[in-house]
């Protein structure tokens, strides 16, 4: 939402508020969520580029950078 960096997770003060809102939440390092990332990125390409090999349809894609 806020486009914060991954690192946040690592940062003391974050850690801190997040064990102040629930004590038994299980942290993880930016490694492991980026690692998640990329999982359901690949997870949701295969399954875009799998639909779109299945139908026969034209489309366009448009992005704004």
């Amino acid at each position: 939402m806020h486009e914060y960096p991954l690192s946040i997770v690592d940062h003391f003060g974050f850690r801190k508020f997040v064990n102040g809102l629930q004590p038994l939440f299980k942290m993880v390092t930016r490694n492991t969520i980026k690692s998640d990332i990329f999982k359901i990125y690949e997870l949701e390409k295969d399954k875009t580029i799998f639909i779109l090999e299945y139908f026969s349809y034209r489309i366009s894609l448009t992005t704004d950078m």
